[in-house]
């Protein structure tokens, strides 16, 4: 595919694969003006799945395949309100590509564009046409916006709420991810709620274990009471001891969920999930 980017948005395509740590994109010459080629680059699907040329060797990728994440990662730099509807529009990569880049970047992303995202992650995260993962990762935006703008931590708690209030029809992993957010927003005024969805028995406990270890998250607990049912799969990495390494778990347990979900891919050139 020809590359139609004008400069400075040319430059990302030759990026090559980016690091945790963000590169600073306005330092290289990105301002508000570039906005639209970057909406056009983050929504470019045909350049991010590009197929690799046969002669490419199995240890090299076409740097290319990344302009897309640098491109949502600078317009939120840039706090674009106005790319949020395309960088929502491709959160389906998360299911149906098993792409971990936006799930991982999602929270940064929306939380420096503002609580402008609010409102279109709420009707994301309650459109069940989504996918299972990609809601998760609007979970996790919803949480991180409202720890980065403190002013949207009660509307953040409340859709994250209003979602887990149909526990009974949702996704056992969805209501495991919601019941973790909240957690993470130390949302003690929904106990009640989280414990009904335990009781219920519709939350997947592999995820961050029962109703005990989350009144130990939101300190209503010192300790454990009852042996648990299930092991969760934070038991097979080092206890939880802080909301870092709780974070990093529960990552992990989304992980194994899709791993055990979906098949492997046929190439890891057409794949290229985040290691």
């Amino acid at each position: 595919m020809e590359n139609t980017y004008t400069e400075p948005v040319s430059k990302l395509l030759e990026l090559a694969r980016p690091k945790d740590s963000w590169l600073d994109y306005p330092a290289l010459g990105l301002t508000g003006d570039d906005i639209p080629e970057l909406i056009r680059l983050v929504e470019d699907h045909d350049l991010r799945y590009k197929e690799a040329p046969p002669d490419l060797p199995d240890d090299e990728d076409l740097p290319e395949w990344y302009g897309q994440i640098h491109a949502w990662r600078a317009l939120a730099q840039l706090k674009a309100e106005a790319a949020i509807p395309s960088i929502l529009g491709v959160l389906y990569q998360v299911d149906d590509y098993d792409d971990d880049w936006l799930s991982e970047d999602a929270p940064e992303v929306f939380a420096l564009i503002g609580p402008a995202a609010l409102q279109p992650l709420a009707e994301y995260l309650a459109d069940e046409e989504n996918g299972l993962y990609a809601r998760a990762a609007i979970a996790s935006s919803l949480s991180q916006m409202g720890k980065v703008h403190p002013e949207t931590r009660d509307e953040c708690v409340e859709i994250l709420a209003s979602e887990l209030e149909a526990f009974e029809t949702n996704d056992e992993g969805l209501n495991a991810f919601l019941i973790y957010e909240l957690t993470q927003l130390k949302a003690v005024e929904h106990v009640d709620l989280i414990g009904k969805a335990f009781a219920s028995d519709t939350v997947d406990e592999m995820v961050m274990g029962d109703f005990e270890d989350v009144q130990i998250e939101l300190g209503l607990l010192e300790e454990r009471t009852a042996p648990r049912h299930i092991r969760p799969w934070f038991d097979d990495f080092p206890l939880r001891k802080d909301a870092v390494q709780a974070e990093q778990n529960v990552k992990k347990a989304e992980k194994k969920a899709k791993t055990k979900r979906k098949q492997e891919k046929k190439s890891r050139k057409k794949n290229r999930k985040k290691k």
